[in-house]
């Protein structure tokens, strides 16, 4: 299998993501007690996607193991983010998510510093990055304010 299997396979597992999220919805409002195959099936997603783009990188000698790479560091920014939103829910998570960001953006810019054909994945990842580090920035300053 080539380089490019591997980015677009790595790439539909992050795409299958968005209807999982659907389901999960589904399950937290309605069925509370099957929302952990939702969490099951995000873990796996993410996984797979991080293991055959660190596959693919290893495998890679064009150019397109920078891709990879930046799939490999979406992956690992995202499952910092879902630590954090699930069982590691503390302060210091914060700063995981945030040294997992910058680690992610250096390899975002050399990926699109380095790569032409698959530019447009390095900026979709920055554009969600940025997203939620401004959500995680939100939950930060929201850390143990009284609401009520």
């Amino acid at each position: 299998m080539g380089s490019d299997q591997y980015v677009k396979r790595s790439s539909f597992f992050l795409l299958a993501i968005f209807p999982v999220m659907i389901v999960g919805y589904y399950f937290a409002v309605y069925h509370e007690s099957l929302f952990f195959l939702y969490e099951w099936a995000l873990v796996l997603l993410v996984l797979g996607a991080g293991l055959f783009s660190l596959f693919g990188a290893v495998i890679a000698k064009g150019k397109e193991k920078w891709v990879l790479f930046s799939i490999l560091a979406f992956s690992i920014q995202f499952a910092s983010l879902g630590l954090f939103l699930g069982p590691l829910t503390f302060y210091p998570m914060f700063f995981v998510f945030y040294a997992a960001t910058i680690l992610a953006m250096t390899v975002y810019g050399i990926t699109l510093a380095k790569v032409d054909h698959y530019r447009f994945i390095s900026v979709i990842f920055m554009i969600v990055s940025v997203l939620l580090t401004l959500y995680m920035i939100l939950l930060q300053s929201l850390w143990g304010q009284d609401l009520t």
